[in-house]
């Protein structure tokens, strides 16, 4: 009896290795200042990709709403319950206490934060992907087959960007941009734990001088350099 508890006991809680971390990926992610078009930029590269490597069985993807559905079923949630951490917007004090009181299927902000980021995680080891925003660069940043871009601009190309995407005034355009950037970056440092800089980044672009397909072309070519293409 004793030796069947103790196998049962060693079996139970044996010590799992962490994967390799030289096998995961290979990922790209691109961060953005907002009005900056990263996901043309990610849709024609994973097109670009695509022809590259063309007889390879595995095509590199675009992840987008893949996180949070995977995310959302991980919870036990419907997406519009985790839709807020999407749209970089926090519950009140209030509505984290109502919840909690109403609905037996609660989680915490916190829980839906560290749920999102094991989601991002996952995808990421698992490769051949790219991840457009969500604290991908922070979340994946010891991946060693990972390339992480940023695109900037200046901030009269940004407004006139939002300004016709969105058909608001400059002024609204210039107050939209500043909202998101602050939203971004705190997403960034909740996720990291501290500020993420221009320095954490691989390559940084400035759209106001380089065209998409150039931008593009040079992501890949970055990567290729890397051996993960």
């Amino acid at each position: 009896m004793a030796n069947i508890l103790l196998k049962y006991l060693e079996q139970r809680y044996k010590h799992v290795s962490p994967p390799d971390v030289d096998s995961l990926g290979p990922v790209i992610t691109i961060s953005r200042d907002f009005g900056c078009p990263a996901n043309i930029c990610a849709s024609d590269l994973a097109d670009l990709l695509l022809e590259v490597e063309s007889n390879y069985k595995e095509p590199w993807k675009l992840i987008s709403k893949e996180i949070l559905e995977r995310a959302s079923k991980e919870l036990g949630l419907s997406p519009e319950k985790i839709e807020f951490i999407f749209k970089f917007q926090k519950r009140s004090t209030v509505d984290e206490v109502l919840e909690a009181l109403s609905s037996k299927y609660y989680k915490s902000e916190r829980k839906i934060r560290n749920t999102i980021k094991e989601v991002i995680r996952s995808i990421g080891e698992q490769g051949r992907v790219i991840i457009v925003g969500m604290a991908g660069s922070v979340i994946l940043q010891d991946i060693p087959k990972s390339l992480h871009v940023k695109l900037i601009a200046p901030m009269d190309y940004r407004i006139e960007g939002v300004r016709r995407r969105h058909e608001i005034s400059k002024t609204e355009a210039r107050k939209l941009i500043d909202d998101m950037d602050k939203k971004r970056s705190l997403l960034r440092r909740e996720f990291a734990g501290k500020d993420i800089h221009n320095v954490d980044y691989d390559i940084i672009f400035n759209c106001e001088k380089l065209k998409i397909e150039d931008i593009v072309s040079l992501i890949a070519k970055a990567a290729e350099d890397r051996e993960m293409i």
